[in-house]
């Protein structure tokens, strides 16, 4: 008969020790350029939205004073155009062949009679870029509206017919005032166009 020994189970050898544990210098230099480019990524993205909002803002503040200012200006015409002694309408005031500025006088601040109250004679220009006013107290051209490009008027008759030189046509011969102002480009990206228009009207 033979006999068969079993030895015991030889076990599988200690893991070798590592000593200290901890990251690699290349699983450290990885990290650090994963970690580099994802803060790139996200201030890029920040900057970009920051960007976009400025020049969001820059867009509604250069329409909401175009607004305003072509509001005001339309409302003044409104006021010169009705047929008394003291209103009038006076296109081309800077006498430059151009119908960029208009000067507008109402007695309507109140009315008693007198041309000296706020805006009840004034002119209205644009240089650079502003728009500005001037009355009779003014020193000079006071700033009224910036980030505007241009204005510009267009005169017609009461039948509807383009006058082709308003600046020598009595007043009793208008019957509207068109106007034109364009805000300034922002960021390369072209002004908006805002247009109105306004009745000269008769009080007789």
């Amino acid at each position: 008969m033979v006999s068969i020994s079993r030895s015991a189970p030889t076990p599988f050898p200690p893991p070798a020790p590592r000593g200290d544990a901890g990251f690699t210098l290349v699983e450290l230099l990885v990290t650090s350029v994963i970690l580099l480019a994802v803060l790139g990524i996200v201030g890029q993205i920040f900057a970009d939205s920051d960007r976009v909002y400025r020049t969001q803002r820059q867009y509604v503040d250069a329409r909401g004073n175009a607004a305003a200012a072509l509001d005001m200006i339309v409302r003044l015409i409104r006021q010169a155009g009705e047929t008394t002694a003291a209103n009038g309408i006076t296109p081309d005031p800077d006498a430059n062949g151009v119908m960029d500025s208009i000067r507008l006088v109402a007695d309507w601040n109140p009315r008693n009679g007198v041309l000296t109250d706020p805006y009840e004679n004034v002119t209205f220009t644009v240089n650079a870029g502003t728009l500005f006013k001037q009355e009779p107290t003014d020193a000079g051209p006071v700033p009224f509206a910036d980030r505007v490009a241009s204005l510009t008027f267009s005169y017609v008759s009461p039948a509807g017919v383009p006058v082709a030189s308003p600046a020598t046509v009595p007043k009793a011969h208008l019957g509207y005032v068109n106007v034109t102002l364009q805000t300034t480009a922002i960021n390369n990206v072209p002004g908006r166009v805002f247009t109105s228009s306004a009745s000269v009207r008769r009080r007789e």
